[in-house]
C-alpha cells in the first residue's frame, strides 16, 4: 500500500459543528504511524458533541498509534488509544468519511472527517 495521507484531518460532529483536528505522521510505504488530536476553540457546540468529548479525551492522552487498511471504498484508519475504545475512520479515496467508536456502551458514528485544506 503506497498512500499519501493528509497531514491534518478536520473533525466534525454529527450536527456538522467543528470539533477539532487530527494531525498525522506516517512514513511513506508504512501502514502505521502516530497521531495527535486538537480541539477547536471556535465551536462550543463541537466541543460539547460526542466527537468533541472523544477528541478531548484523546488530546489529554497525547500521541497515539494508528494503522491503516484498505476498505471497499478507500481506507480505514484505526486509532487504538490506551484505556479508551478504538476509533475507526472509514474514509473514501478523497480521505473524507465517517468516524466510529464506542460511545454510551455501543459502537456508533460520532461524526465525520475531511482533509484540511492546503493554503496556496
Amino acid at each position: 500500500m503506497n498512500l499519501e495521507l493528509p497531514k491534518a484531518l478536520v473533525l466534525w460532529s454529527k450536527q456538522n459543528d467543528h470539533a477539532g483536528f487530527m494531525l498525522l505522521s506516517i512514513e511513506q510505504g508504512i501502514q502505521k504511524g502516530e497521531c495527535v488530536f486538537m480541539l477547536s476553540p471556535s465551536s462550543i457546540e463541537g466541543i460539547e458533541s460526542q466527537m468533541g468529548i472523544v477528541v478531548s479525551e484523546l488530546k489529554e492522552q497525547g500521541e497515539h498509534d494508528f494503522s491503516i487498511s484498505l476498505n471497499e471504498s478507500g481506507i480505514d484508519i484505526c486509532v487504538e488509544p490506551t484505556d479508551l475504545p478504538v476509533i475507526t475512520f472509514k474514509l473514501n479515496n478523497e480521505f473524507s468519511g465517517d468516524v466510529f467508536t464506542e460511545f454510551d456502551g455501543k459502537v456508533q458514528c460520532i461524526g465525520s472527517v475531511e482533509p484540511a485544506k492546503k493554503n496556496a
